[in-house]
């Protein structure tokens, strides 16, 4: 009976890889955690934190490992609220670090919910200062992973990947930050820039620190760009929960700009994660023809005249669906923290 048993279940097993029951990733993202690094100026928008409750709903779910999260930008209270939303999902110890330089943004920054969250819910970051420089940071935590094996998210302006890529050697390696990120980074995934041109926030704040990347980034870089995430609208269903226990349900209801007849928002910044994480699958086609080219003044165009390891995302399914998957990521209960 045992063994009827065990031929039954290899059977099983086997027509489920063969119809596809277990999920795949696609793109040569291999079948096991994807160590990821989250680069987010949190508080401008609402869709920062509906990135990282995906980040840490893949990690649940073991399809994702998150080495640690970054905050580009001068605000004192984002690392803190990285460190709240962290804390919800039972991670209270992920590694977060923070911009230190002087470089002045361009435009207004915003803290639209990053104080409301310190505020309201647990945590032990109590200011940016406590945490440590997050180009460092990058340093360490890149040193020590297995060659190729890193998936950089990055959801506002690129200044702490541009400094990463001027790093000397240091305690953490003797390699420069540019040979650093070819030998242990595999891929990195941008929400930022417009197709076929434009002129995108993310960009507009740090048009150098974009320019610099494009043009020196070492490995493939994917750019899930503005006129993707627009498309996409999400967090009605989250805000009619009204989960007032959520961090991510805060940021929603304290963001200005959630659409007051809809209630919901446009899904920028999730976009990166989700094909981070889980490739292409049926719901993006990856086009790899051609290149972003920038401007100093923060302008964007695809070229094709050549290739440069860049490719960008467009929508091959309805944008209602790519919405679904991730709002239902969006208000799924943490596994290990706070139910």
């Amino acid at each position: 009976m045992l063994q009827l048993s065990i031929v039954l279940l290899s059977i099983i097993s086997v027509t489920c890889i063969m119809s596809g029951c277990f999920p795949r990733r696609s793109d040569g993202l291999a079948n096991k955690p994807v160590r990821i690094i989250l680069d987010s100026d949190i508080g401008q928008d609402c869709d920062d934190a509906a990135a990282m409750a995906l980040m840490h709903k893949f990690a649940d779910n073991g399809e994702a490992e998150i080495l640690a999260v970054m905050f580009p930008m001068p605000d004192p209270m984002g690392a803190p609220a990285m460190d709240v939303i962290n804390t919800y999902y039972g991670r209270p110890n992920i590694p977060i670090g923070t911009y230190k330089g002087n470089i002045p943004y361009l435009g207004q920054l915003h803290d639209h919910y990053n104080t409301k969250l310190a505020k309201q819910f647990p945590h032990d970051l109590k200011h940016g200062n406590e945490a440590p420089d997050a180009v460092k940071l990058y340093r360490k935590i890149l040193s020590r992973q297995p060659n190729e094996s890193v998936v950089i998210v990055t959801v506002g302006p690129q200044r702490l990947l541009s400094d990463l890529l001027q790093t000397l050697p240091d305690e953490y390696s003797k390699l420069n930050g540019r040979d650093l990120v070819e030998k242990k980074v595999k891929l990195l995934s941008i929400m930022g820039a417009e197709y076929p041109k434009g002129s995108e926030w993310n960009i507009r704040i740090a048009p150098d620190a974009a320019k610099f990347v494009a043009e020196t980034w070492p490995t493939p870089i994917v750019y899930s760009g503005f006129e993707i995430g627009e498309k996409i609208r999400t967090g009605s269903r989250l805000l009619a929960k009204r989960d007032v226990g959520s961090p991510i349900w805060a940021s929603f209801e304290n963001h200005p700009f959630v659409d007051k007849k809809t209630n919901d928002r446009q899904s920028w910044d999730q976009t990166a994660m989700l094909y981070a994480v889980r490739g292409a699958q049926d719901l993006w086609k990856v086009v790899d023809k051609g290149y972003f080219s920038f401007d100093d003044n923060s302008n964007n165009i695809w070229l094709e005249d050549e290739d440069k390891n860049h490719s960008y995302l467009t929508l091959n399914r309805p944008a209602a669906d790519v919405a679904n998957i991730i709002e239902e990521l969006m208000i799924a209960k943490p596994a290990l923290g706070k139910k």
